[in-house]
């Protein structure tokens, strides 16, 4: 069973880099593009892993991070 990893961040250049990364690897990627998708992706697909982006319009990361994410 491969582990979800979460990936926020707003610019799509970035996640295409970190999507390339970890394309070689056994892990499935979700994405969000603001701290509002990632809240709601974190509540229904539950990652093992959240790489997410400090400076974010909407919600920036550390709001997340206070949401108790």
């Amino acid at each position: 069973m491969s582990r979800l990893i979460l990936v926020v961040e707003d610019q799509q250049d970035n996640r295409q880099i970190i999507r390339d990364l970890l394309s070689t690897l056994d892990y499935q990627l979700a994405e969000a593009e603001n701290g509002i998708e990632a809240l709601a992706a974190v509540a229904k697909q539950k990652p093992d892993l959240i790489l997410m982006d400090i400076q974010m319009p909407i919600m920036d990361g550390y709001q997340i991070g206070r949401a108790h994410v």
